[in-house]
């Protein structure tokens, strides 16, 4: 995840921050602001012991 970042920081960067959608499912995307569409990031799993609010 951290690679794919570095990699496409400036075509995901909104001056200068990275928006990430994560999906119901824990998929954690990159929605690109300027030409729609997005990109998968990873997966992502909360620890049974979080709580979502």
């Amino acid at each position: 995840m951290a690679q794919t970042l570095t990699d496409y920081f400036d075509t995901y960067a909104v001056e200068g921050i990275v928006s990430i959608e994560l999906g119901d499912d824990g998929t954690l995307w990159l929605p690109n602001r300027r030409l729609g569409g997005r990109q998968f990031l990873g997966m992502a799993k909360l620890p049974a012991e979080a709580k979502i609010f």
